[in-house]
């Protein structure tokens, strides 16, 4: 079994924006007697950066265990079995039009539960690549942009073996 994080480098934009936030927007609720929307407006905007402070903290504290038999998630106890994923989708995301600087998101689905794991977690191609080994092993069609994103990561990632259905 070995165990991936989201490394403290990975995070730290993320906690310098919601702390940037949370500096831009509760101090003047505390120090100046705003209007009551004004009021209204810097509590719903700071909330949203300490909700979103709060979540990077829960992602950064969150050990992924990669298993031969599937995925856990620790804290929570969540696991996700290679034998009961359903679905496989790695997409990719960019805010530039050239496609450069961008992550990936994989979504992993099985009947109990779904899980999304970005490309700042250490491991994430090993991940992926056994996901990918699962899909196909559970006779899984992927999409061709999960197949084009597997391949960018280096993951062969086999076509679904027709041959067997042609039989039936």
């Amino acid at each position: 079994m070995t165990s991936y994080r989201y490394p403290t480098r990975a995070v730290m934009r993320d906690y310098l924006l919601s702390g940037t936030g949370l500096a831009l927007f509760l101090p003047p609720l505390a120090l100046m007697n705003l209007p009551l929307v004004t009021a209204l407006i810097f509590s719903a905007v700071g909330g949203l950066f300490l909700i979103f402070g709060l979540q990077v903290y829960r992602r950064h504290r969150t050990r992924i265990e990669l298993s031969d038999d599937g995925l856990c998630v620790i804290p929570g106890g969540r696991a996700l079995p290679w034998n009961g994923l359903s679905n496989l989708v790695l997409s990719y995301f960019t805010v530039r039009r050239e496609g450069e600087r961008g992550w990936m998101e994989l979504k992993l689905v099985s009947e109990a539960q779904s899980l999304r794991l970005d490309s700042r977690l250490e491991g994430f191609s090993e991940i992926a690549a056994s996901a990918a080994r699962a899909a196909v092993h559970n006779g899984l069609d992927l999409d061709p942009a999960t197949r084009a994103n597997l391949e960018a990561l280096g993951v062969d990632a086999p076509k679904k073996d027709t041959a067997d259905e042609d039989r039936r």
